[in-house]
């Protein structure tokens, strides 16, 4: 049977996330299926992003970022585009480097980034990151 949580759970969830996160987060985008976050890296690393001195939801040159209906919307980050390609999954890690947390990429759906597109050497990305908490 599968859990469902309350939006307040969510919320709380996403909030405790951006916490361990702290300040100078990274998310990496990367192509392919997610190794686990004990294991090390796969697929070709296409774009490393780097959120605000204080937590992922600073607007750091962008806009700023919230945690509202289950939904964490980061804030701005500077970018290193590193490979054309569509990704896969992103690894979320601190800026000393510990992984967090893996997610999908997908174009919808709970448990998933939101990203539509692919990354381009030479292009800015550009848009709001979402991330949906799990919730079947």
């Amino acid at each position: 049977m599968a859990t469902q949580d309350s939006t307040a759970q969510r919320n709380a969830s996403l909030t405790s996330f951006v916490t361990s996160m702290g300040a100078n987060a990274v998310a990496e985008l990367r192509t392919g299926a997610k190794p686990g976050v004990g294991n090390a890296a796969t697929g070709t690393l296409l774009a490393t992003l780097t959120f605000g001195s204080t937590n992922i939801l600073d607007a750091n040159g962008g806009s700023a970022g919230s945690v509202s209906a289950g939904v964490l919307t980061c804030g701005g980050y500077t970018q290193v585009r590193a490979a054309n390609g569509t990704p896969g999954h992103v690894r979320w890690k601190t800026s000393g480097g510990t992984v967090v947390r893996e997610s999908d990429v997908a174009a919808s759906g709970a448990g998933n980034v939101i990203f539509t597109g692919t990354v381009d050497t030479g292009v800015p990305i550009s848009g709001a990151i979402t991330y949906t908490d799990g919730n079947p």
